[in-house]
């Protein structure tokens, strides 16, 4: 007699344009079909997705975060020190993580990513710990941070992909290289950054390939550091960025660690997962295998 697996599902409602919504028909009628329990609740705000986990994980068999990279973090963070799988049905806007782990990240895909979680065992990956909390993909300092940081301000006034273009355009004309101290394995390394990613996964920003040697799984931080570039290379550098083709470039630095400390002279934006929530000084630390995760890896 197979004991039915019971879902929970923490649904983001403004994630992907509302695109979250759509798929709750689509969830009902799989899990239906395969005699699977679910339960589908939607978060009211931020941090809701962590509260709600905490509160309700311990009746189910796994947690799904049904949302873009914010949803998976705070999912991950009401997981973590449990033993209860996590479930992505990936429909923000970046899905970085989920890409990491082979998840299909279109709407048109969200039966074949229920597929891998009805389907596949779940396996341990790495997650990062800061601040008290966890992460699984990628935070950095620098020019990306600061185009999140932007962003939630001009978002404000402009909705969509807009914002993102315009934060983008304005960060390019006016950004400042940043002066950083990081401190990798407890060795010393002062630098001038374009920016500085601390990497789990391997992509952030909706695909782009800063980390394309990473993995989830081998117990290691990747340090990726790119020193200052003259302003009209920058596009030149974005455009090898987005393809993982940047790590032979003379600019780029990279480096493996299972402990970073970031600081500097004035507090920095820190990007965590597409979030920014914080400012330097930040300690990051690898927690090797110690979430089960639902992926295609």
């Amino acid at each position: 007699d197979i004991i039915s697996m019971k879902l929970l599902f923490i649904i983001n409602p403004i994630a992907g344009k509302g695109k979250t919504k759509d798929a709750i028909p689509v969830i009902r009628n799989f899990c239906h079909q395969r005699g699977i329990q679910c339960t589908i609740m939607e978060t009211l705000g931020p941090r809701d997705a962590t509260r709600i986990v905490k509160e309700h994980c311990s009746a189910y068999s796994a947690v799904v975060a049904v949302g873009g990279d914010g949803t998976v973090l705070e999912v991950s963070n009401g997981l973590m020190d449990t033993d209860i799988p996590l479930g992505i049905l990936p429909l923000g806007k970046g899905n970085d993580f989920a890409r990491a782990m082979k998840i299909p990240v279109e709407f048109s895909q969200v039966e074949n990513a229920l597929k891998i979680i009805a389907e596949n065992t779940a396996q341990n990956v790495d997650l990062v710990a800061f601040n008290g909390r966890v992460f699984l993909n990628i935070a950095s300092v620098g020019f990306d941070a600061e185009i999140i940081q932007d962003l939630n301000k001009i978002k404000r006034f402009i909705k969509g992909k807009g914002a993102y273009l315009i934060s983008v355009f304005l960060k390019f004309l006016t950004y400042k290289p940043k002066d950083v101290e990081l401190l990798i394995d407890g060795e010393k390394k002062a630098a001038k950054v374009f920016l500085a990613a601390v990497c789990n996964g391997i992509c952030y920003g909706g695909g782009m390939m800063i980390n394309p040697k990473g993995s989830v799984t081998d117990g290691l931080l990747d340090v990726i550091m790119i020193s200052p570039v003259p302003r009209y290379k920058i596009p030149f550098l974005l455009m090898k960025f987005i393809k993982g083709n940047h790590l032979s470039l003379p600019y780029v630095t990279s480096y493996q660690c299972k402990e970073v400390q970031i600081s500097s002279k004035e507090p920095l934006a820190v990007n965590v997962d597409g979030e920014s929530p914080m400012k330097t000084p930040i300690t990051l630390l690898i927690k090797p295998l110690s979430m089960r995760v639902f992926g295609n890896t």
